[in-house]
């Protein structure tokens, strides 16, 4: 019989999309227990939480990410993308603040927070110039960002459906990038392991001008990264079932 209700209560999380018993509900405007409970949950599960469409964050994977493209009248001058990208380290990000998770939807919501460190490892392919200097290579690469404070802006609009709730229909996220550090290493540059060294050596004394070159590309993965985040949750996850009755 137990084992009977325990199927019952899983079959109605998966189909309804709740909050389980280990995650505390918030009051409507909370917005100091709203981001304790968003850390809670990422801290609680990395591995995801299907009952409300999270899907793993300790390890997350992409396909042929552009972080930087040479096109015509334009100021960049590296072509840099991922074959294959692997991001690591959002599962222990910190939410410190969450505005706008008022009882009446608004258009824009906000968070804000930091990540420790960010892991990216993939097969990159690279042309152009960096810090003035001809570059170019293809091999595995791996970038850490250390201290990333992040600022996202969601435009969210009202939906209601069927069940009589209502959901958050993402439109749009933008979010803004600040680092204390990063920490380059990309094999065979120049088809040469110690110009490959000796070039990653100089990008890492550099780093803060690799991250001016590279924000932009980087930042425009997040924003991808979290709009499809949260897209997921908010399809599963009704806005009133997110806050206590």
């Amino acid at each position: 019989m137990r084992l009977t209700l325990f199927f019952c209560y899983l079959w109605v999380a998966l189909v309804t999309g709740q909050l389980p018993p280990d995650i505390e509900k918030c009051e409507a405007g909370d917005s100091t227990c709203i981001a304790e409970t968003v850390t809670r949950i990422l801290r609680l599960h990395p591995k995801g939480l299907a009952s409300i469409g999270l899907d793993a964050l300790d390890s997350i994977g992409f396909e042929n990410v552009i972080v930087s493209r040479i096109e015509p009248d334009g100021s960049a001058t590296l072509d840099l993308r991922f074959h294959n990208l692997t991001v690591r380290g959002f599962a222990d990000s910190t939410v410190a603040e969450a505005k706008g998770f008022e009882a009446e939807l608004p258009r824009v919501l906000e968070i804000g927070g930091w990540i420790p460190l960010l892991k990216l490892e993939g097969f990159y392919e690279m042309h152009g110039s960096l810090l003035s200097m001809p570059i170019q290579g293809k091999g595995q690469a791996q970038v850490e960002i250390k201290e990333c404070r992040f600022r996202c802006k969601v435009r969210a609009m009202e939906q209601f459906r069927e069940d009589g709730k209502r959901y958050v229909e993402i439109a749009k996220v933008k979010c803004l990038l600040d680092v204390q550090g990063m920490h380059l290493n990309f094999k065979n540059l120049f088809n040469n392991p110690e110009l490959s060294d000796a070039m990653n050596d100089v990008a890492n004394a550099k780093w803060l001008d690799i991250w001016h070159t590279l924000r932009k590309g980087i930042t425009s993965a997040v924003d991808q990264l979290v709009e499809s985040i949260l897209k997921r949750v908010a399809d599963k996850l009704s806005y009133d079932d997110f806050y206590r009755n």
